[in-house]
């Protein structure tokens, strides 16, 4: 008896999952649904975010280091 409740819990769970699934893709068409792309560009430039405020960071000190007379306000 057990055995049964088992196996019908696991079928349970593989068709909800795919309910599931089936229903997340069908309803994102109207729904800007992009997170594969934001992964792809997360992977390929991982540091992007620490080199763009590291950058920054970089023209800053430029501005603050240069002479009072060269530095427009």
């Amino acid at each position: 008896m057990n055995i049964y409740l088992v196996v019908l819990l696991i079928l349970a769970i593989v068709i909800f999952a795919n309910l599931a699934m089936f229903a997340a893709v069908r309803g994102s068409r109207g729904i800007k649904f992009d997170w594969l792309n934001t992964t792809k560009d997360g992977f390929s430039q991982p540091f992007k975010k620490e080199d763009d405020q590291l950058n920054e960071l970089r023209k800053r000190v430029d501005d603050l280091s240069k002479p009072d007379d060269e530095q427009i306000t």
